[in-house]
């Protein structure tokens, strides 16, 4: 796969590769969020279903219960990582506060007339 770079986690409590896409490297290039960054969000953060894809998101929750073991979280507040549904690759990443934009696809009902 050419347009894809394999990173591996450099943590001890994780030793999985994960394929960071030419996107997602692009994006953090851009928003400045480290490979480092990216491998915390994977290992500490909160995952979450949705919309076919595995959020790993970084907020106040996971800061103020893992922040004394791991200072590193501190100034990861709001990352976020989405990967496959597998988590074996890095889709994109960002930085955002608001977890209610990550909502689950919701059924369409038929209306029956």
């Amino acid at each position: 796969m050419p347009n894809q770079a394999a990173i591996q986690s450099s943590t001890d409590q994780s030793n999985e590769d994960y394929i960071l896409t030419e996107h997602a490297r692009q994006r953090m290039d851009q928003r400045g969020i480290s490979e480092e960054a990216v491998e915390l969000a994977i290992q500490f953060g909160r995952k979450i279903h949705a919309r076919r894809t595995l959020y790993h998101v970084i907020g106040r929750k996971e800061i103020q219960k893992l922040g004394k073991q791991h200072p590193e979280l501190k100034g990861l507040d709001g990352v976020q990582v989405l990967t496959s549904v597998d988590c074996d690759s890095v889709i994109t990443v960002y930085r955002n506060h608001d977890l209610r934009a990550i909502r689950p696809n919701k059924r369409k009902h038929r209306h029956l007339h």
